[in-house]
């Protein structure tokens, strides 16, 4: 594992761990304030686990708490440390992170797989279905936990051939209880 410098953006402060691999990648985009890490280390057994079984690069961002301001600068420059020079992109979001790759893998060309795990629906619904409208990509899959807030949100979301919404019976938002199940979902979404 690497650490990439620090992205500074308008004093946003955004840290990458790198795992090398493969030409292609796998960009992993934490919830806000969230650490590279994750609790139990849960992005870095991902990160790990992608490299290993699937040969990809891996990339995971810690979104800061202040990601919000500065959001589509952030993934921009997110994305061009990471993906820009990639042929082929896998993207994994996480809540907050979910919601910024709902609104912003279209404009990527070489993001073909997009998992975006119970991201924010609640707020810019209209990103989100531009988003969703835009995406020209492989697939993308919006997993929701039937117990997360924007389950009823998730309702609303337009299911096309490349774009499927999944329920999570019994999860919710932090996937308490189902770790494993959490670090199984870009193989079970992305990687199939």
């Amino acid at each position: 594992m690497l650490i990439l410098p620090k992205i500074m953006k308008n004093n946003i402060e955004t840290e990458i761990q790198a795992y090398p691999a493969g030409k292609d990648v796998f960009l992993l985009l934490t919830g806000m304030g969230g650490s590279a890490f994750g609790y139990a280390d849960k992005y870095v057994r991902i990160a790990e686990s992608v490299r290993e079984k699937f040969g990809f690069s891996v990339f995971v961002a810690a979104l800061p708490e202040e990601a919000w301001t500065e959001k589509d600068r952030l993934f921009e420059e997110i994305a061009r440390r990471t993906i820009a020079h990639a042929e082929t992109a896998y993207v994994m979001g996480v809540s907050a992170g979910g919601s910024l790759a709902l609104w912003y893998a279209a404009g990527f060309p070489q993001i073909r797989r997009v998992l975006c795990v119970n991201p924010v629906l609640r707020i810019n619904l209209h990103r989100t279905l531009g988003g969703i409208d835009r995406f020209c990509g492989e697939r993308m899959t919006v997993a929701v936990g039937e117990r997360d807030p924007s389950t009823v949100w998730a309702n609303v979301l337009p299911a096309r051939e490349n774009v499927h919404i999944a329920l999570l019976p019994g999860v919710d938002h932090v996937f308490g209880g189902r770790l494993d199940e959490f670090i199984a979902l870009p193989e079970k979404f992305l990687f199939y």
